[in-house]
């Protein structure tokens, strides 16, 4: 005779899994989803005239991408990349459309999966300029990661700009 096992089946816990980076001693997060790969730096080729958090491009499998340096799409100094440095390959979304972008970051630190309730509000002073974060988390060790926004880094012409970099 079989017996029901699953008559109290524990309810599941709605969880939001992040990857944890630094940017100037700064931790941030992001969507685990919105990651193709990291990978470590590879030549970047400059474009004349691209805004200045624009490095360049990349070519990846064939794909010419743009590299937002987040240092300075943060305005933050700019520092030459260390055994750290990473670059995170990423999906945006560019007037409808999916687009993948290079993002340098000084360092990638862990997976974080957590429970959505524990992804609280960001705070009234990062909600400004494109409201670029989507919330803050703790992350342990007395750390607190801002939950980045990659729909929203970009402006819709910074974004249009990306599009013509890479050929989208």
């Amino acid at each position: 005779m079989r017996s029901r096992q699953r008559a109290h089946a524990p309810k599941s816990i709605d969880t939001v899994q992040l990857v944890a980076f630094v940017v100037a001693g700064s931790d941030y997060a992001i969507d685990i989803m919105r990651i193709k790969e990291i990978i470590n730096p590879v030549r970047v080729t400059p474009v004349p005239k691209a805004p200045a958090f624009i490095e360049g491009v990349i070519e990846l499998r064939g794909a010419i991408l743009p590299v937002v340096d987040l240092r300075k799409r943060f305005d933050l100094p700019a520092t030459p990349p260390t055994r750290a440095t990473k670059l995170l390959i990423v999906v945006i979304e560019v007037a409808g459309r999916r687009m993948i972008v290079a993002l340098v970051v000084d360092g990638v630190s862990e997976p974080l999966r957590v429970a959505r309730e524990e992804v609280r509000p960001p705070p009234p002073l990062a909600q400004g300029e494109a409201a670029t974060f989507t919330g803050v988390v703790h992350a342990g060790d007395d750390r607190i990661c801002m939950v980045l926004d990659l729909d929203a880094i970009l402006s819709s012409k910074e974004k249009v700009t990306l599009a013509s970099l890479s050929g989208a």
